[in-house]
């Protein structure tokens, strides 16, 4: 039995999957598929009203490479940014 670390890995993965792909890269997120992730995978986040405008800004400092894409190693680079905050946040 994997444990509980071990299966968030395999579930960040996995969520990083479900979204990617869908205009033809499978490899990498579009700014519509992250907006999409974002929205459905972080709704207390995206209930701002100006969700739309954080998410460009978000997407524009995720494309480290400027190439329009987020790859799997730019979205986890995220993730860990937000763990940081939420951390943070929390007090923890």
């Amino acid at each position: 039995m994997s444990g509980n670390l071990e299966t968030c890995m395999a579930q960040i993965c996995s969520t990083f999957h479900k979204y990617a792909g869908k205009d033809g890269d499978a490899k990498t997120l579009s700014k519509t598929e992250l907006c999409e992730l974002a929205t459905k995978e972080f709704p207390a986040l995206c209930s701002n009203q100006n969700k739309d405008q954080v998410l460009k800004g978000v997407f524009g400092k995720l494309d480290m490479d400027g190439d329009g894409k987020v790859d799997f190693k730019e979205f986890c680079v995220f993730l860990c940014c937000l763990t940081m905050a939420l951390k943070e946040h929390l007090k923890c």
